[in-house]
């Protein structure tokens, strides 16, 4: 891609929703076809563009849709995992990714490579744009200084050292917004559209939403629990 392509990706995105299509193993949903099913209605919805995990699942999402996929590949389930080295990162280029999101925050990688060395090394064989998810301020100067071309939230509260809290880093969001002059990305824990219209005007470029529309486990739950609160309180009374 040129820089016109580029810059026109990042325009798609402006002030609008990605939609996060996931599924682990042991998911009902988990796999390429329901994965770019999903992808193909949260593009009727209006969703501007997709993230995606894996190689073969953004393979699949690729050719279901025609939006930018912001594409990863999470490999473990402990400290830095998402799209943890160069060789990760070039995977899911390769799989069509037109930007790849990559942990950025400063712990330690499997490999021991640096942020600006996972960018560079993918700079060095692909032309796609980079996004760096963080979980604190700092993290998201330093990847933009290591040439990160969006910087993502995602990772605020998965981190021991960043604020726990149930509700998404909008603090984080804003702080980004006026520090950096990268598009910032608000992601996590966005589980309403209130909350996703609230990351807009603290001062995020697009909004990611993952469980909140893609896991229909996660939304039932949701359903459940206030239906038995309802009950407890009326036995109770």
């Amino acid at each position: 891609m040129n820089e016109g392509e580029l810059d026109g990706i990042l325009r798609q995105l402006h002030g609008g929703l990605v939609v996060s299509c996931q599924a682990s193993p042991g998911d009902p949903l988990h796999g390429p076809v329901f994965m770019a099913a999903m992808a193909r209605a949260a593009v009727l919805g209006g969703a501007v563009g997709i993230r995606a995990n894996g190689p073969a699942d953004i393979q699949a999402v690729r050719r279901a849709v025609d939006a930018p996929v912001v594409g990863l590949w999470k490999d473990g389930a402990e400290g830095v995992y998402i799209t943890p080295t160069v060789r990760h990162a070039r995977a899911v280029a390769d799989a069509g990714a037109q930007i790849v999101a990559i942990d950025a925050t400063s712990r330690s990688r499997p490999d021991r490579s640096t942020v600006p060395e996972v960018i560079e090394g993918l700079r060095r064989t692909h032309r796609c744009l980079v996004m760096a998810d963080v979980s604190t301020l700092n993290e998201g100067v330093v990847a933009v200084g290591s040439g990160a071309d969006l910087v993502a939230t995602t990772l605020s509260g998965y981190t021991s050292y960043s604020p726990q809290r149930p509700d998404p880093d909008l603090e984080l969001v804003a702080a980004l917004a006026a520090r950096v002059d990268v598009p910032i990305v608000a992601e996590g824990r966005i589980a309403t559209p209130q909350q996703a219209r609230a990351a807009l005007d603290a001062g995020a470029w697009t909004v990611v939403v993952g469980g909140a529309i893609t896991r229909p486990e996660l939304i039932t739950a949701r359903f459940v629990a206030a239906l038995q609160a309802g009950a407890d309180g009326a036995a109770g009374s």
